[in-house]
Parts: structure tokens; C-alpha cells; sequence
């Protein structure tokens, strides 16, 4: 499937392809992938450089709402403060690209529940603001439901906070605290991406981290169908509005489209695009399984996500109140889910099983 742009790809369009043009895969023979080059791909060429962009935004964030603290009343604090809303924007993107996989330090530093814990518990956060912590040690103290991205959206859209006052001293050391957790994240992920998965010594670790990454990837199809999607528009009653994730700050439809993005990245490839070669790139899961001669299960792959990326196009023009078009995309979402359940991870000889991210 080929995408045309990184911006139609963002919000789950689906790809357009040149009629009559075979894909690649049909005209150049794909190399045999092990888990090794699977790894390599997953960590080196992916993950680790998602978690540096992200660490990036993070800092910039923090600057941004630092800048904002120190800004001067008037259109000196407006322009501050969407500056800040806009790194915020910025930050939450990346990190939804980056969670939508939940692997390797995300999983181990439980990074998801640290900085993008829900709902959002203002009294908490008026709380801390009225404590007052400073410094890594003293965030350490506040609750996760007084942090992270979604009490730092809150300060920014629900309770905007001033320049020079207390709300906005707590934001920034949340938005520091935020920083701090994205470096720790890219500085592991650095790490991993330098792991020798073939050495002998790594052959359980590398088994017990395709598995992981198996798990996570189908756990990621579920968060994104029933949390960030289902869940909400089912709890909404009457004319209340559902509360989907980033409703303050008017990001739902892009948090979707990002985590979307995120899942799909490592399951397809453009059908323009040669095979990688092994441990060079990151080999997406239809890919990885031609190099195994699992054509007929990949077409099958391919074909569920075609289905994902067109209702999920849909729900980016329908919009948050498009009731009918986000419970057809979480359909496809679900049978994307079972497929990779009931058949793929199968071929992949990966059990699936509960993670400790499940219902985070």
C-alpha cells in the first residue's frame, strides 16, 4: 500500500497506488528475516529514534512552559501560551507514535502510566500546585494523576494558567518532569538498539522480546479500539459528549491518527517499497512473514489494514461526533486485533497473553 504523504498517513488515509502497478514484493524477491533482523528493525530503526524525537519535543516543551511562566501580561502571555499549547501538541504526538507499541523501556519504566495517566483528577492538581514541589525528587511525591501530559493539558486548555503564579510554577516542573521521563526512555532505547540480539547469550532475551513486541503491538490495536475510542462513546450518555482522550485541547482526532500511524508503521509498508535488507531497516510484521513464505497470511494482513486505514480516514472527516464512523473504524480495529490473535502471532510462534500494560 503506498503512501502518498506523511500527513495523509498521520490521519489513517488510505494509500493510493498507481493502477495496474504490481506491488514491490511481487517483482523482487523479499529476503528471509530471523527474529535477529526482526529486533534490529524494531529497536535500532524505529523505536530509538521515536523516543529521540520525542525526547526532543519533551525538551522543547519544557522550554516552552518555562518561557510561558516568565512572560509578560498582555499578547506576550497569549503568544507564550500558544506557543506551549502548540509544544504540547507537539510532545503528545510523538509520544502516541512511540506508546502506540509499548516495548522495552516503555513497558519496563511503566512510562505510560507516569505520564499519560486518565482521567485527569483536577483536585489533585490543584493540590500540588498549593504544595509547590521542586525539582525531580519532590515530582516524585505528587500522584500520577496530578501529572503528566493530561494535567499539563489541563493547565493549558481547561484552568489556563498565568504567567508568575503558583499554577504556573506546577507546570512547569510537570512539563521538566515529563523531559526528564523522555530522556530516561531514549537513553534505554539507545541502549537496546545496540544489543546484539544474536549473540548466544541474548537467544532467550531476543525470543522473550519478539514476544513482548508481538503482545504490545496487539495490545496497542485494543488500547486504540476500546480505550481511546469505544470505551468512551459507550459511557457517554444522553447529549454528553463522550470523553475521548485530548478532548481539551481539541487532539483526539490527532492522537488517533498518531497511534494509528504508529500500529500501522510496524505492520505494513508501502507496496512501492523494496524489502528491506536485514538489519538494516525496520521490516513491518506483513514483510517480515513473506520473508517466510507466508504470502497468502501477509495479503490477509494487508488487506485488514486497508480496511483500518479507510474508516479511520473517515472518522478523520466525520469528526469526533461521527458516531457511525467511529464504531465502524473500531470494528476493523477488532477484526485487524483478532486476525493478529488468531493467526498471526501463531506464525510468528508468539503466545499471546496479558501484558502489564493492559488497562493502562
Amino acid at each position: 500500500m503506498q503512501v502518498s504523504a506523511h500527513a495523509q498517513a498521520a490521519r489513517g488515509a488510505p494509500a493510493q497506488r498507481t493502477a495496474g502497478a504490481a506491488p514491490t514484493w511481487q517483482r523482487e524477491a523479499v529476503p528471509f528475516y530471523d527474529t535477529v533482523h526482526a529486533l534490529q528493525g524494531i529497536y535500532a530503526h524505529h523505536a530509538a529514534p521515536q523516543a529521540q524525537a520525542w525526547e526532543r519535543s519533551a525538551q522543547a516543551l519544557s522550554e516552552a512552559t518555562g518561557a510561558l511562566c516568565q512572560a509578560s501580561s498582555g499578547s506576550d502571555a497569549q503568544a507564550a501560551l500558544q506557543q506551549a499549547r502548540t509544544a504540547w501538541r507537539s510532545t503528545a504526538g510523538q509520544w502516541e507514535a512511540l506508546s502506540a507499541v509499548a516495548i522495552g523501556p516503555v513497558i519496563a519504566r511503566r512510562t505510560q502510566r507516569a505520564i499519560d495517566f486518565a482521567p485527569t483528577r483536577p483536585a489533585l492538581i490543584e493540590k500540588a500546585i498549593q504544595i509547590q514541589p521542586q525539582g525531580a525528587a519532590a515530582m516524585e511525591r505528587v500522584g500520577t494523576p496530578a501529572k503528566g501530559l493530561p494535567a499539563l493539558e489541563w493547565l493549558l486548555w481547561t484552568r489556563p494558567m498565568q504567567p508568575s503564579t503558583p499554577a504556573c510554577g506546577y507546570a512547569h516542573e510537570v512539563a521538566l518532569d515529563i523531559a526528564r521521563e523522555a530522556a530516561a526512555v531514549a537513553a534505554e532505547f539507545s541502549r537496546a538498539a545496540q544489543t546484539d540480539w544474536g549473540a548466544e547469550e541474548q537467544q532467550d532475551a531476543s525470543t522473550q522480546a519478539m514476544s513482548e513486541f508481538v503482545n504490545q503491538w496487539v495490545g496497542g490495536m485494543e488500547r486504540l479500539r476500546w480505550a481511546h475510542m469505544e470505551k468512551p462513546l459507550r459511557a457517554a450518555q444522553g447529549s454528553k459528549a463522550p470523553e475521548y482522550p485530548r478532548s481539551a485541547s481539541q487532539s483526539t482526532l490527532a492522537a488517533w491518527g498518531a497511534t494509528w500511524q504508529g500500529l500501522r508503521s510496524v505492520t505494513v509498508q508501502s507496496a512501492s517499497a523494496a524489502a528491506p535488507a536485514p538489519g538494516t531497516a525496520l521490516v513491518p510484521l506483513a514483510t517480515y512473514l513473506r520473508g517466510k513464505g507466508q504470502n497468502l497470511l501477509a495479503d490477509k494482513l494487508q488487506q485488514a489494514v486497508q480496511k483500518v486505514d479507510a474508516s479511520m480516514a473517515q472518522v478523520q472527516r466525520a469528526g469526533v461526533r461521527g458516531k457511525a464512523a467511529i464504531q465502524q473504524a473500531t470494528r476493523d480495529l477488532a477484526a485487524l486485533k483478532f486476525l493478529a490473535e488468531s493467526e498471526v502471532a501463531p506464525a510468528l510462534q508468539v503466545s499471546i497473553g496479558f501484558s502489564d500494560a493492559d488497562g493502562d
